[in-house]
Parts: C-alpha cells; structure tokens; sequence
C-alpha cells in the first residue's frame, strides 16, 4: 500500500513545483513593466504668519501646504476682473479636520466659516485672503499637507 501512495506524493510534489515556477514567471514579467510615475507637488511652508501667496494663472491655481497642528493658513491672491471663486480643499487623510474658516474680500469684508468646498461672488477686484484652519468644535487638532486649489471665474 505503501508503494502505491509514493508515486501519488511524486505526482502531486511535481505538479506543485512546475505551478510554482510558473506563477513566480508571470510575477516577473508583470513586475517587469515600468510603474507609473506618481508626481508630487512640493509642500510650501507657511510663512510666520502662516501666508502662502497663490500665484493664480488664467484664473486657476493651485498649492500644497504643510499645516502644523492649531496653525491658521492664510491663502492670499489677486482676483484681476474676476467676479466668482471656487476653492476646495484636499488632504490623505479623509477625516482631517480642516476648513476654510474664512474669507476677507478686497473690499475689507469677511464670511464664513465654510466647509471644504467654498463658492463665493467677489465684489471688486484687489486682493482675496482665505482662511484655513479646524474646526474647533468639531475634532482633534489637524497637522499634515493638505492641497488648496483655487478656481476664478468672470
């Protein structure tokens, strides 16, 4: 009975092996391929009074930012003639507690809080700060870069 199974356990021992070799084969050429390049934006750090200048491009604009824990952002840029913005706000992790707090007008006047996302008709041209910082009743302190892209339309 003995002879009977030893050739059952070769078998089987052989079809493992060649399967083995076979699956580390396509592991190789499927890591052969060249990975996708993932480009990142540097992150800009605040000034000491927490402003990052934006520089807006035919009405689009873009920064990363990284925030310390309880520090206000401040987010500063031109509105040149356009009369409407768009902003929002993007991080890894999808429960920071971050927010636009504000918003100054170059008018001088201000509104808010907001959430994430902010849509706002702008007076008169000059220059637009927005506010970036937790929400104070809501959650823990937030540090880490976050991404604010800014969209101005007329």
């Amino acid at each position: 009975m003995i002879k009977s199974i030893i050739p059952i356990i070769a078998i089987c021992l052989l079809s493992y092996a060649c399967s083995f070799s076979t699956k580390k084969d396509s592991l190789q050429t499927s890591t052969d391929k060249p990975a996708e390049k993932i480009e990142n934006i540097p992150a800009m750090i605040p000034s000491g009074n927490g402003i990052i200048r934006l520089n807006v491009v035919n009405g689009k604009g873009k920064v990363a930012i990284h925030k310390k824990k309880n520090q206000i952002i401040y987010v500063e840029f031109e509105s040149k003639g356009y009369k409407k913005i768009t902003a929002q706000l993007y991080s890894t992790d999808s429960l920071a507690n971050i927010r636009f707090s504000q918003i100054t007008l170059p008018n001088g006047s201000m509104d808010g809080p907001f959430d994430r996302n902010l849509s706002y008709s702008i007076p008169s041209d000059g220059i637009c700060k927005l506010s970036i910082h937790e929400n104070m009743m809501a959650g823990d302190p937030w540090g880490g870069i976050m991404e604010v892209e800014v969209s101005l339309t007329k």
